[in-house]
């Protein structure tokens, strides 16, 4: 399932971490900072582990659209502070 996001109100920081096994960008993190200052359309890949977190001082509505249906058993939640992920939240 390929995810899309967008924040409509707000900001967030949404991090991205390659882990899928044969992908040139394996082990890869990128740290994007999007909403109202820089409205963009965020298409995440299937097998990239993904998490966000308001940034600034009010709420913010993201808009996540999968291209699939919700199936809560093909997710896997992981602790945002595991050392899985090599980044930190603070």
């Amino acid at each position: 399932m390929t995810i899309n996001n967008a924040v409509m109100v707000g900001r967030v920081k949404l991090v991205l971490y390659d882990s899928r096994d044969g992908s040139s960008t394996r082990g890869e993190l990128m740290e994007l900072f999007i909403g109202e200052d820089d409205y963009s359309l965020v298409q995440i890949p299937p097998g990239v582990t993904n998490g966000y977190k308001v940034y600034g001082d009010k709420m913010a509505v993201l808009a996540n659209c999968a291209t699939e249906t919700h199936d809560p058993d093909e997710i896997v939640r992981i602790d945002p502070f595991t050392t899985e992920v090599p980044y930190s939240w603070d």
